[in-house]
């Protein structure tokens, strides 16, 4: 209750604010008008005393007062710049859509940035990962082989359908086999 009162207040607020600032620009503009108004007529003023003098006096004076005359026009735009007005244009009422889009001009590089910065880590905790579990596996290859020059017994796995391999001394065991095996010993 107390937030729909305040809101209500504000919202009131608000339109007052904007009616204000509607008539005042309208007051300024309309006294800036009443300025331009009385610059021009002095001006115009001043150029019908040129010009009276330009006719009614001697040679130099008249010469004069012919090149004020031509220089009137790029004197007036100099001092006040040619193309500046100085009127006021109100400013237009802000549409809930260019707010929006303000808001996402601010907020939506920065959290572009932030999911970028996020994705990163993510990968590089992945690649982590997959280091952490090379160098284990690395680790256990290096370890059978270690087994294996020392003589305990390692088993080499293949497929499912291979069969187990323990190395054997062959001066210790007998080998069995067929005419046609050969037997191949290891080299030290």
């Amino acid at each position: 209750m107390i937030i729909a009162g305040l809101s209500f207040l504000l919202v009131g607020c608000a339109s007052t604010s904007s009616e204000y600032y509607y008539s005042s620009v309208q007051h300024a503009n309309e006294q800036r008008a009443k300025v331009e108004i009385a610059r021009a007529e002095a001006e115009l003023e001043r150029v019908k005393a040129l010009q009276s003098f330009a006719y009614s006096g001697d040679g130099s004076s008249s010469t004069a007062a012919v090149m004020a005359l031509a220089l009137t026009g790029s004197d007036s735009s100099s001092s006040r710049g040619s193309d500046q007005s100085d009127m006021v244009a109100p400013r237009q009422p802000e549409s809930k859509s260019d707010t929006a889009l303000r808001w996402a001009s601010v907020l939506v590089p920065s959290l572009t940035h932030l999911y970028g910065i996020n994705r990163n880590a993510a990968v590089n905790m992945q690649r982590i990962e997959a280091d952490r579990q090379l160098s284990i596996h690395d680790n256990e290859t290096m370890l059978g082989f270690g087994r294996l020059t020392a003589g305990q017994e390692a088993p080499i796995v293949g497929d499912s359908d291979d069969v187990l391999l323990f190395p054997r001394n062959p001066a210790d065991e007998v080998i069995v086999g067929t005419e046609d095996d050969q037997l191949i010993f290891p080299t030290e």
